[in-house]
């Protein structure tokens, strides 16, 4: 063969290559351009609109429905119930699964039984759970009432301002913790065997190895659980609609529930994509927020 030929047939064998990054990026481009960039897309353009469902009306209004949305009393209250309700459950769901996961990962059998009955809120539907969780705090008759309401007084959980949304973060917490407790196991999976028995040659006790050997390797796990449950936190919905409906007096109502009577009770397709932004923004924010205040600390010694 001539060198002319040789190298005629090695570009024709190089030049496939040249396309096989693009052609392995291809799908998740696809899947992030149809299922996350155009609908943003169209999020962030229907603020500006006032659309009507029904009648198939749409007219631009410009920024006159950021204003009217940003200075409302509702989206203040939703706010701050959001936080409230993200404050109440993420470090329960942490702490409690992160114990969980130890006591689970420590026990010489019956390990799978105790992973299941965990997990177990995790896969059931919320809707269904929350209309259980609703009976038990019905007011008077409910078992809540009849244990807890007769040693502290505190009463009537679901029609009280001040007790409801804690109500809805027992229940946020309980259906959080199973999944959060798996991705510390998974973790604690990863950690040296050989560190913990130097540990104990040297006459570490369990606090010191767990201290100085478990929850650096937990880092990565620990940052993963956090961001996930605060996202989940920030996102709840199910719960709050069935259970109060963001009722009394608003003291329930989340930017998830605000967006849906909004965009479904109202049909006020303009708002309702304002308070998506706004909470898309807040959960952005927030996880941000955590990683740069420790996240970062947390996978550096998780690598280690």
């Amino acid at each position: 063969m001539t060198p002319l030929l040789e190298a005629s047939a090695r570009t024709r064998l190089r030049t496939p290559r040249r396309y096989v990054p693009a052609l392995l990026v291809t799908p998740a481009a696809t899947f992030l351009m149809v299922f996350f960039i155009v609908p943003l897309s169209m999020v962030a353009v229907l603020t500006l609109f006032d659309y009507q469902p029904l009648t198939r009306s749409v007219s631009f209004v410009g920024l006159r429905n950021w204003h009217r949305i940003l200075t409302s009393p509702e989206l203040r209250q939703a706010t701050v119930n959001t936080l409230l309700y993200a404050v109440m459950t993420v470090p329960v769901i942490v702490g409690v699964s992160l114990l969980a996961a130890l006591g689970i990962h420590a026990l010489p059998r019956w390990g799978a039984l105790w992973r299941t009955v965990y997990f177990l809120p995790t896969i059931a539907t919320m809707a269904a759970m929350s209309v259980v969780w609703r009976w038990l705090f019905y007011p008077g008759a409910g078992p809540v009432d009849a244990t807890i309401g007769r040693l502290t007084g505190a009463t009537d959980w679901l029609h009280s301002t001040t007790l409801a949304l804690p109500a809805i973060a027992v229940i946020g917490s309980w259906a959080g913790i199973g999944s959060s407790m798996v991705m510390f196991l998974a973790g604690l999976t990863s950690v040296p065997q050989h560190l913990h028995e130097a540990g104990r040659l040297d006459g570490a006790g369990p606090w010191h190895r767990f201290w100085h050997i478990t929850w650096p390797a937990l880092g990565p796990s620990t940052m993963f659980a956090l961001i996930i449950a605060t996202r989940d936190a920030l996102r709840v919905f199910d719960q709050v609609h069935v259970m109060t409906d963001g009722g009394p007096l608003g003291s329930t109502e989340t930017l998830a529930d605000l967006q849906w009577r909004y965009g479904v009770s109202y049909l006020d397709i303009g708002s309702g994509s304002i308070v998506n932004t706004v909470l898309l923004g807040l959960v952005v924010v927030t996880v941000a927020a955590q990683y740069l205040a420790g996240g970062r600390r947390l996978e550096r010694a998780g690598a280690r």
